[in-house]
């Protein structure tokens, strides 16, 4: 499944590419979708984030209070959806119903510092996002109280995260390019891991994806860093591109395929 910025939502057979549906919305659709349990949930440039049935196109509920745009994938997480729009704003809503559980936005005037480009994830009960305004913030995953909220001039997080597979750490990537690893239980922001990627100065907004011991890194100038989980050591590095890694998707136990902004896709053995 996947949106198109000719404003439709199209559902394909994954073995032979034929078209099962689609779903046509008011304005382009840039997020990307979340499946669970036969529904796809599903983001757009039209103020709607949309609940799908994946067997027949259908809208099971749709929340229109979207303000902006969502480009992002968004997190299901114990009964709720999380995501972010450019419209300054971060939502959870009822996975059920697509009620509205709670919103914040971080009091910016500025749709910039939206935290739009981030991927959200969720541990012990609690929602953690990071956006261009350089700050990370954690979030009750129930009431949307913030339990921390924190920007150093030394850890310059940007959109760029993702989850360890045990749930014990939220990695994110500095403006510098340095993989961090953050404790999902402090009651502030602790550093539990610190690798240089050598990197240099680095925007790329991309999930970071650890699978099989292996934390994957994304850049925007179309490089691969794999950090081995234990002591946080530089593995290997490879360059797919000059252009912006989109997205890293791990399919066996030593496979991942990576894409690009200038089209490319690859598949590397690890």
């Amino acid at each position: 499944m996947v949106g198109s910025s000719d404003n439709n939502i199209y559902c394909l057979n994954a073995k032979n590419g034929k078209l099962l549906w689609k779903h046509t919305a008011k304005k382009a659709v840039l997020g990307s979708p979340v499946i669970k349990d036969g529904v796809a949930y599903i983001g757009a440039s039209d103020g709607i984030f949309r609940a799908i049935d994946l067997n027949t196109g259908i809208s099971k509920w749709e929340f229109d209070g979207v303000q902006g745009f969502v480009v992002a994938k968004p997190l299901v997480y114990q009964n709720k959806i999380y995501f972010g729009s450019w419209g300054r704003e971060l939502y959870a809503l009822d996975l059920a119903t697509g009620k509205l559980a709670w919103k914040w936005d971080n009091g910016h005037g500025s749709r910039m510092y939206s935290p739009a480009a981030c991927y959200p994830v969720g541990a012990d009960g609690r929602i953690f996002i990071v956006a261009p305004d350089r700050f990370m913030t954690c979030f009750d995953a129930v009431t949307g109280k913030v339990i921390w909220r924190k920007g150093d001039p030394q850890i310059r997080v940007r959109e760029s995260m993702g989850l360890s597979t045990d749930s014990s750490m939220v990695y994110a990537k500095t403006m510098e390019g340095d993989l961090l690893g953050f404790s999902v239980k402090a009651d502030s922001m602790e550093v539990l891991l610190k690798t240089p990627l050598l990197l240099g100065y680095e925007l790329a907004p991309t999930a970071i994806v650890e699978h099989n011991n292996i934390i994957f890194v994304p850049s925007h100038d179309g490089e691969i860093t794999a950090v081995s989980r234990t002591g946080g050591v530089i593995l290997w590095k490879h360059k797919i591109s000059n252009c912006l890694i989109n997205h890293i998707l791990p399919v066996n136990k030593n496979k991942i395929v990576v894409t690009t902004m200038d089209g490319k896709v690859a598949c590397l053995r690890y």
